[in-house]
């Protein structure tokens, strides 16, 4: 066999090579990328949902408005709030609606005028329960789970 020859079958060997750790490398990232995907997927996952409640007699025609409910669920004025409240008597950061340890946890997060569970202000996490309202400002969300929760 040639000086050429056997230089020619050692690039060629090379360049499987390459192209097989390269396609190992795609695998890899690949099936990271899915694993992620699939854990991104559960954390968007709506549980149920919050419904906005008339607040009062004189608009007996406001339209109700429903706002998914995730693992995870803030609310207040800001616009980084899963559920933005558009009411003066809001916080920026007003509360917060967690699953915990298979329960659903409704907390004040140190606002102005408080938060309320079934018109009682709260003042530390407090569990929720299906139907309970929540009232932010004047204000007030249905907390309704879908059947798969309970």
């Amino acid at each position: 066999m040639s000086v050429e020859a056997a230089v020619f079958i050692l690039r060629l060997l090379a360049g499987l090579s390459l192209l097989g750790f390269l396609a190992v490398l795609f695998v890899i990232v690949w099936r990271s990328m899915r694993q992620v995907d699939r854990q991104l997927a559960t954390t968007r996952m709506a549980y149920g949902y919050l419904t906005s409640l008339p607040s009062n007699a004189a608009q007996p025609n406001q339209v109700e408005k429903r706002f998914p409910l995730h693992a995870i669920t803030t609310l207040g004025r800001s616009a980084s709030n899963t559920i933005v409240v558009d009411n003066d008597f809001a916080s920026a950061q007003h509360a917060r609606i967690v699953l915990e340890g298979g329960q659903w946890w409704l907390e004040d997060r140190g606002s102005r005028n408080g938060t309320r569970l079934n018109d009682v202000a709260i003042d530390q996490p407090t569990i929720l329960a299906d139907s309970d309202v929540v009232g932010i400002g004047n204000l007030r969300y249905r907390f309704t789970l879908t059947s798969n929760m309970g």
